[in-house]
């Protein structure tokens, strides 16, 4: 099915909630009239993430609001329907349940973990903002809940649990970037243009943006593990941006999974704190700052290999390849890749590292080098190493890697297969995650 065609079949249903969810809601409503508080019910919505999209969708397509990048709050929202529009409108909604061959109860429990990730990416969020010292914060608190639920619809419909992560695989179904699916998912609904401030390109790179993705990857990759390198450097990145430290951008964490575990809407919302607390599977006591101090080989390599991992799982490059230093030939020869067909010559690369060539230059220092199609051009031509003919014709970018004061490698990303360029935003992610290893060795 095309993406248009997926989203449109979207926006022409009315959607279940959660059925605990429902349950409150029927309470509450079934009050007097003069016992029934917008807050109470604000509170149901920003607990739910289909409450709430069902909200959004009443109002969404509202002149004003599709005018203005001005994203109202869930209880401002309620006040302007009144409470008879609010009770007519929940008085029709119906529990998200299990149907015998066409949505299994397997898929519910995924749903309501994804969900629950979007709860804690939204605490989160809430959390870093508010000890930076930003008063307004329920706008990305709203866009933390919405970001999981195009996947969510993906499993709804496919009613099977894809063996990849869930974004990668929604992702290569419809061949679009996860954030541009989630664009175009605001605006089929439609639901208020404001959230693609936060969500979407518009708006630049600001730091509550910033914020908010670093808090939804770290909710939605709680399950590679607290001691792994490739999920704390979002925290790190976030404890930069907020001025706090590590341990206090940590302890936000902790407390947006035990909220969302202690208050579940579904069985789901207790997957967070499992992984968290690594209750699934055999226990392993790593030390959580080993990378801190890698000194031995071993421990390097182990360190790359994740590295390689994290950038072809998360942040979606095609080809990931890792040159490693030849001290005794002076040279860089291709030690890891990640999407590189057997028969490519790319895999039997060497570089050398010849006095006044690119790559001599390049690992002279610790430093990153994006390289758009037209830059690899004319660096073929400056230089004519034939890597640059090896590699093909697309965008691609490099890194140094450094252990101490001795070149430990090069870090090569690209999207040979399909030829697409490489993002600001994953190229930042690319920079983030080598630079925060290179600093540990």
């Amino acid at each position: 099915m095309e993406l248009a065609n997926w989203l449109q079949s979207i926006a022409e249903r009315r959607w279940p909630i959660l059925p605990d969810t429902l349950s409150d809601l029927r309470q509450a409503c079934a009050r007097h009239s003069d016992l029934i508080r917008f807050t109470d019910m604000a509170n149901l919505c920003l607990s739910d993430p289909l409450l709430l999209f069902d909200l959004m969708r009443m109002v969404g397509g509202s002149r004003s609001l599709q005018q203005h990048d001005v994203l109202p709050s869930v209880e401002k929202i309620l006040m302007l329907i009144g409470l008879e529009g609010a009770l007519g409108r929940f008085g029709r909604l119906t529990p998200l349940e299990s149907v015998p061959g066409r949505l299994s109860p397997e898929v519910i429990e995924a749903v309501g973990d994804w969900l629950a990730r979007g709860r804690v990416a939204a605490i989160l969020a809430k959390t870093w903002l508010s000890q930076a010292g930003e008063l307004k914060v329920e706008d990305c608190y709203m866009a933390a809940l919405l970001y999981n639920l195009p996947a969510c619809f993906y499993l709804i419909y496919r009613n099977d649990i894809p063996d990849k992560p869930l974004l990668q695989a929604v992702s290569e179904t419809f061949g679009v970037a996860y954030p541009q699916l989630l664009e175009a998912f605001v605006r089929t609904m439609p639901l208020p243009v404001g959230l693609l401030a936060l969500l979407g390109k518009q708006g630049g790179a600001s730091r509550r943006k910033q914020i908010l993705r670093l808090a939804v990857a770290t909710a939605n990759g709680l399950e590679q593990g607290w001691w792994r390198a490739t999920w704390t450097v979002g925290i790190e990145a976030a404890a930069r941006l907020t001025g706090l430290t590590f341990e206090e951008a940590y302890g936000g964490v902790v407390n947006a999974v035990r909220q969302v575990a202690l208050h579940p809407r579904a069985p789901g919302y207790a997957h967070p704190a499992k992984a968290l607390l690594l209750l699934e599977g055999e226990y392993h006591r790593p030390r959580q700052h080993a990378v801190s101090t890698l000194t031995d080989a071993e421990q390097l390599d182990l360190s790359i290999r994740e590295a390689m991992r994290h950038l072809a799982n998360d942040l979606h490059f095609e080809r990931v390849l890792f040159f490693q230093y030849v001290r005794d030939n002076h040279h860089l020869r291709l030690r890891y890749q990640l999407g590189v067909a057997e028969d490519q010559p790319l895999r039997r690369a060497r570089i050398e590292l010849e006095p006044g060539s690119f790559f001599a230059l390049l690992t002279s220092k610790p430093q990153s080098f994006h390289a758009p199609a037209a830059v690899r051009a004319q660096l073929r031509q400056k230089y004519g190493d034939p890597f640059f003919t090896l590699s093909g014709e697309s965008d691609f970018a490099l890194l140094t890697l450094f252990s101490g004061q001795t070149l430990a490698g090069v870090f090569y990303v690209d999207h040979g297969n399909s030829g697409r360029a490489i993002d600001e935003d994953s190229y930042h992610g690319f920079k983030s995650l080598i630079t925060r290893l290179t600093h540990r060795f």
